[in-house]
């Protein structure tokens, strides 16, 4: 059976993202083992999360200095760079390689994410995003455990070395998907400052609301990853229970398909709102029944299957809203929606625990999930 060229293309993102889901795990317990304590880990780990917001910022300087596909060639160097780096156990090597590994998730997402609105029709995206959502988070569900595995029971350089394997063989698909050859639309912008494109992004309210619902659907998944495991150790199921509901959580994902087919056929608005609906109902009940351990654990497991709703849309909002002569600038902008989320969440909730228990990590995730159902009433009612 031969395989359409879009399916080709949303399959590639399983080898383009198996690099940095194979370093999802492996990278912050080498910072730990490093650094010494979790403190300095944690304020490492933030540090590089800035400077990955930064970069991303200032993608479109590069892209418009030397094209997408140089810039898309930059970040597979980049990760090579940063393999090579984080290999040798030394703090200012490995920060310096985790500082470029941050830098081309970022390049690579922006350069990527304008070849997908070159290639794939404005109509088409319902269709495509659900494939290549799931080809990208099933590389980085099944990543973070090989890269340990291979890191712990095998060889400790070996993650790194596999990464830059599998660099090559991402960038052997995209040559042979014709990528390169992608005709992109040139910028009508002439400002390549990022203080400039950034009130432009903000001041257009499709993109707002893109924005939005994406930073708060990675916010839920940065709850949830962080925060179940911990809840299940402190009570009384253990680390290896917490680590197990955060996976068959991540395994909705398989059902991803399914949602962009229901987003098609009754439409993006209902979609989401179903999706922000549940993970909201569903986590406030944990938040409820939080001292009956077994039961918390079967509803969390169930309010992910929520979230796997919003990835069924993943990022047409922002697809569909975005102008093509502003491509480069404004997909820079909506790529931060990831490293937003990741320090947002954790810093909103370490006040929030400072003055109150646990619990209220899942009543507040299920406050602003309901707060986002709420604004899906701005979604355009024929978006399929």
């Amino acid at each position: 059976m031969k395989i359409s060229p879009q399916n080709s293309f949303a399959a590639y993102f399983f080898i383009q993202n198996l690099p940095r889901g194979m370093l999802l795990s492996v990278t912050p317990l080498q910072a730990y083992a490093l650094m010494g304590n979790a403190q300095d880990t944690s304020l490492l780990l933030f540090a590089v999360s800035v400077g990955g917001i930064v970069a991303a910022l200032t993608l479109p300087v590069l892209i418009r200095r030397i094209g997408v596909y140089p810039s898309y060639l930059f970040s597979c160097a980049m990760m090579v760079l940063s393999a090579c780096l984080m290999m040798v156990e030394q703090v200012w090597f490995f920060s310096t390689g985790l500082f470029c590994h941050v830098f081309a998730i970022a390049a690579a997402e922006v350069t990527l994410s304008i070849y997908v609105m070159g290639r794939i029709p404005r109509m088409q995206m319902t269709s495509f995003e659900p494939m290549r959502v799931f080809f990208n988070v099933t590389a980085l569900t099944i990543g973070p455990f090989l890269g340990v595995y291979l890191e712990s029971q095998v060889l400790h350089q070996l993650p790194f070395l596999c990464t830059i394997a599998f660099v090559l063989i991402a960038l052997v698909w995209f040559r042979g998907l014709g990528l390169q050859h992608t005709r992109i639309p040139a910028t009508r912008s002439q400002s390549v400052n990022p203080l400039k494109y950034l009130p432009r992004f903000f001041s257009q309210p499709r993109l707002r609301l893109a924005y939005g619902m994406a930073l708060a659907r990675s916010g839920w998944w940065t709850m949830f990853i962080i925060y179940v495991p911990i809840y299940a150790t402190q009570s009384g199921l253990g680390e290896l229970t917490g680590a197990a509901l955060v996976s068959i959580g991540t395994a909705w994902t398989l059902s991803v398909p399914f949602w962009g087919w229901v987003a098609r056929h009754y439409g993006v608005r209902r979609l989401m709102m179903l999706g922000f609906g549940t993970s909201s109902a569903l986590t406030f009940l944990v938040y409820l029944v939080i001292d009956l351990p077994t039961v918390a654990s079967a509803l969390l497991v169930v309010c992910a299957l929520g979230a796997t709703m919003l990835d069924g849309v993943g990022n047409v909002l922002f697809f569909r809203a975005v102008r093509s002569g502003e491509r480069a600038q404004m997909t820079a902008v909506f790529v931060t929606y990831r490293d937003a989320g990741q320090l947002m969440t954790p810093g909103l909730f370490a006040v929030l625990l400072s003055y109150f228990a646990l619990p209220v990590v899942f009543s507040t995730a299920a406050v602003w999930m309901a707060a986002s159902a709420w604004v899906c009433r701005y979604i355009p009612k024929r978006l399929h």
